[in-house]
């Protein structure tokens, strides 16, 4: 049997793996850095001299055995895992692939390529990429290697040079070899970008993640220096300067759809991700100086900001396309479907892309699942990247946790409402004042008419804060109003049958024994299966029209105006309606009301059912699998707010929400792999903008929340 053997043209090969194979200029240079990196070189030049381009290293070169075996064998690599350099010094080598040398053909269209070994005749190869030649060359100055590209594909200038510099130090993250550009004999040393990050300079808060693959732990870890030291008086429980928090991702990511993975496939997914660490660099960019103000913050211009965009590095370089260009954490799309400002009272604040710097780094052998696509222009974005790229967002969900949890309280200084202008008040009531104030007091006039004047143009500029803030609030409730008006008109549609649908079943009953078949169909021999039992057919298709009804009285009576126009009620006749209907619905649980039958406050009846409602639905979901459900509603008027503590005895919360149960507030927080996680948020959202506010959230042992409603409902 005849073996075959591919042949490939050199220039076929050129143009695959070269030319079309690089997708900018910057990232063939950065495969000629990194073959020069793992030739052990501890200095590489790269020299722009008119149409020419020289790059040359001081690593321990090649012989012409090594031109041979290996520099001309695609696809092949003599590179292991790491070594130890000629100095001693450990290095995880880069290169792996053995088609990296044909960067070279993305830069120019011929290459002398000039090369000693210790020991050995120094060597020349030569090709422009329809042929290639290899001759033994007089000695070399010193070992290592230098590459002459003519014929440059590409134009460089002084800004060309300029983004090149930018880029190197963005992509290579190591201090073992010096690299040196040069062009028009201007040599500028390329510094690792990420070297020292300090606070108040770089940045304003360092988000430091360590992943422990064993533990399935995530530890992430603040500092911070955002706000000034007056801060401190509306923070007095929260360190502003530093967070820890540790995060069990196996619990954070189970039942979650978007994986379609069983906990014991998760659970193998998270071993074999392995350990990894990031270094995220927040900072807002030249904040307005009426923020400054208003939020306290120390920095309002940083000195050598962080540009933004998040570096993916595996040991000593970045991975093309996650060089900080890309957006491949998804930041924008977090912030798109959370588009809550950090002063939103119950919406979910999400960094910014033009907010965020930083490095992410893994390891060629520890997180061997993340794999290279055959161009090494990217990662297969396999199950392991997925869930990789969710450790990460749950790292950076508890930093812009803690970060808004501290804007919310300094906010808090913004809406108290300042004493009457004493001034202002007295000229307005009498005018004729103004000619009797005194030199202090006509200045104090003046700085209070001034500071209207402020309030007013601010006032302006608060209300389309508010706009936009709301717009957030109204994208959600407009998907669920939707579903709602769907409902709805269906409900209408079959209102008119809804005697017949309710009726039905007896009367089909009534007719089989008036025209005496019933006896026959519910004999014995005839109900053995459950296809042809037709009595058993019958109950199972009333109960369900049974539920098509209430479905259908539920949806109209909701949706009633009236139950929208604030009013005095009677707080336990509202709840014993909610406890009836859903009892009635659900007969496997038992609500219990524990409050004075004297109680009354002035609400909309839809807030305590939209509350309660959402509240009851999802003790129901989360105890499914219970054959009984006990519910307990408390309720107390104390100083005009009414005070409430909803109980159930089922299993409580899942065990992610155990360490910070209020987590279950925010939008899109489920524990259930069909759930949407807009019941808590609903409840919360519906309590906040009453003047009311969650006290406390517990989920061991059943499941409790505390909160008040307050008195800010419009008409």
């Amino acid at each position: 049997m005849e073996q075959l053997k591919y042949i490939i043209e050199d220039s076929t090969i050129a143009e695959l793996l070269g030319v079309q194979n690089f997708t900018n200029k910057e990232s063939a240079i950065l495969e000629l850095v990194k073959n020069a990196f793992d030739a052990q070189a501890t200095k590489l030049e790269i020299i722009f001299n008119n149409n020419q381009l020289v790059v040359k290293d001081n690593g321990i070169g090649m012989n012409s055995n090594d031109i041979r075996l290996y520099w001309m064998h695609i696809g092949k690599s003599p590179k292991d895992y790491e070594i130890i350099d000629k100095n001693r010094m450990k290095r995880v080598l880069a290169g792996s692939k053995g088609i990296g040398r044909f960067a070279l053909s993305r830069l120019g269209s011929e290459i002398n390529l000039y090369s000693q070994k210790a020991d050995y005749d120094a060597v020349l190869w030569a090709t422009n990429w329809n042929q290639s030649s290899l001759e033994v060359i007089a000695p070399l100055e010193a070992c290592g290697t230098t590459i002459v590209i003519n014929g440059l594909r590409d134009k460089w200038n002084e800004s060309n040079i300029e983004k090149l510099s930018k880029y190197l130090s963005r992509t290579y993250n190591n201090n073992l070899m010096e690299i040196f550009i040069t062009f028009e004999k201007n040599t500028t040393i390329v510094k690792k970008y990420f070297s020292e990050p300090k606070l108040g300079y770089n940045c304003t808060s360092i988000i430091q993640l360590r992943f422990d693959s064993e533990k399935f732990n995530l530890e992430c870890n603040v500092i911070s220096d955002e706000f000034q030291i007056e801060a401190k008086e509306f923070c007095s429980d929260t360190n502003l300067y530093n967070y820890k928090s540790n995060v069990n991702c196996l619990r954070e990511l189970e039942n979650l759809k978007e994986l379609f993975l069983s906990n014991d496939e998760l659970e193998k997914a998270l071993c074999e991700l392995g350990d990894f660490s990031a270094d995220f660099y927040f900072s807002l960019n030249e904040p307005a100086l009426k923020d400054v103000e208003k939020f306290l913050y120390k920095h309002s211009i940083l000195a050598e900001r962080y540009e933004s965009g998040v570096i993916l590095y595996r040991n000593s370089f970045s991975i093309s396309s996650y060089d900080g260009i890309k957006d491949w954490l998804g930041l924008g799309k977090r912030s798109r479907l959370s588009p809550a400002a950090a002063t939103h009272s119950t919406g979910s604040w999400r960094v910014r892309e033009n907010q965020l710097a930083g490095k992410v780094e893994i390891d060629k052998k520890t997180n061997y699942m993340l794999k290279d696509l055959s161009n090494r222009q990217g990662l297969d974005e396999n199950i392991h990247y997925q869930i990789f790229v969710m450790i990460l967002n749950k790292g950076l969900a508890e930093f812009e946790r803690y970060r808004q949890a501290i804007i919310r309280k300094i906010n808090k200084k913004n809406n108290i409402v300042e004493e009457d202008k004493k001034i202002i008040d007295k000229v307005l009531k009498n005018p004729n004042i103004v000619k009797r104030l005194s030199r202090d007091e006509v200045h104090k006039f003046i700085t209070e008419i001034k500071d209207y004047k402020k309030e007013n143009s601010e006032f302006k500029k608060e209300i389309q804060n508010t706009e936009e803030r709301y717009k957030y609030d109204i994208r959600i409730l407009n998907v669920l109003a939707t579903s709602g008006l769907k409902a709805t008109a269906i409900a209408h549609e079959m209102h008119n049958d809804r005697n017949s649908i309710a009726q039905n079943c007896d009367n089909i009953i009534d007719a089989m024994k008036k025209y005496e078949i019933w006896d026959y169909v519910s004999d014995s021999e005839r109900t053995k299966y459950a296809y042809s039992n037709i009595p058993e057919l019958l109950y199972k298709n009333k109960q369900i029209n049974s539920k098509l009804v209430s479905f259908m009285d539920t949806m109209l009576a909701e949706v009633e105006k009236s139950n929208f126009i604030p009013k005095n009620h009677v707080i336990f006749e509202l709840l014993r309606e909610i406890k009836k209907v859903w009892e009635r619905d659900y007969a496997w649980i038992q609500i219990e009301l524990d409050l004075s039958a004297s109680i009354e406050y002035y609400l909309p009846e839809d807030s305590l059912k939209v509350i309660f409602d959402n509240l009851i639905l999802n003790s129901i979901q989360n105890n499914e699998d219970k054959n009984h459900l006990a519910i307990c509603i408390r309720v107390n008027l104390s100083n005009g707010v009414l005070e409430f503590q909803y109980l159930d005895d089922g299993k409580g919360l899942a065990q992610r929400y155990i360490d910070n149960p209020m987590k279950i507030l925010e939008v899109h927080e489920t524990s259930r792999q069909q759930g949407h996680g807009l019941g808590m948020w609903i409840v919360h959202n519906t309590v906040v903008m009453s003047g009311g506010e969650v006290k406390a959230i517990n989920g061991i042992g059943g499941f409790s929340i505390d909160f008040t409603l307050g008195d800010k409902f419009d008409g």
